[in-house]
């Protein structure tokens, strides 16, 4: 279970999170909304952190995706053939 603490937080006590963070995880808040959340690095995890922000990039523009792909959805099937 991830820590909750709020920037002011981190700002105060950077160094006992960089040494905690091997086993704990953190979730910062800023007036009560979540705003970053810190894990511990692992040798290999690069993949897995770009396809979190990939998630994070869809997620922040899925108005503007599903307009686009309602669109091409709409206007039917494609002669396109592979």
């Amino acid at each position: 279970m991830p820590n909750i603490i709020t920037t002011t937080e981190v700002q105060q006590s950077i160094g006992t999170i960089s040494n905690t963070i091997a086993e704990q995880s953190y979730i910062v808040t800023n007036r009560g909304k979540g705003k970053i959340v810190m894990l511990p690095y692992f040798e290999g995890c690069d993949e897995t952190v770009a396809d979190y922000l990939e998630d994070f990039d869809m997620a922040k523009n899925a108005k503007t995706l599903k307009q686009r792909y309602q669109k091409s959805a709409q206007s039917g099937r494609s002669r396109l053939v592979i």
